[in-house]
């Protein structure tokens, strides 16, 4: 072998175990799951009325949440803190689908 061939024997699967240790690090599963839950959750509490109960779990959502969702989520919080539930159900449903 040359060290060419060398060199990319290793360089090669030390790129591919830094690129899968770099997304297990950056995607957590659970989190995932949980802020999917609370999202799902704050929906349902906020269809029915209850703006505290849908404000506690868009509070616990938003621990886990990042991007796009993270954004609207926020923005959710921020017009359902103002009394504005129908911007607040939009950003929601604009959160589940960014996440």
């Amino acid at each position: 072998m040359n060290i060419i061939t060398k060199l990319y024997s290793i360089a090669i699967p030390s790129i591919i175990a830094a690129a899968v240790i770099i997304t297990a690090i950056n995607f957590n599963p659970i989190a995932f799951a949980q802020g999917n839950i609370h999202l799902d959750a704050a929906a349902k509490a906020l269809e029915s009325g209850d703006t505290k109960g849908a404000l506690t779990h868009m509070n616990e959502a938003d621990k886990t949440l990042t991007g796009a969702a993270k954004m609207h989520l926020d923005a959710a919080i921020s017009a359902l803190q103002s009394g504005d539930t129908s911007g607040a159900s939009m950003h929601l449903e604009v959160a589940q689908k960014n996440q």
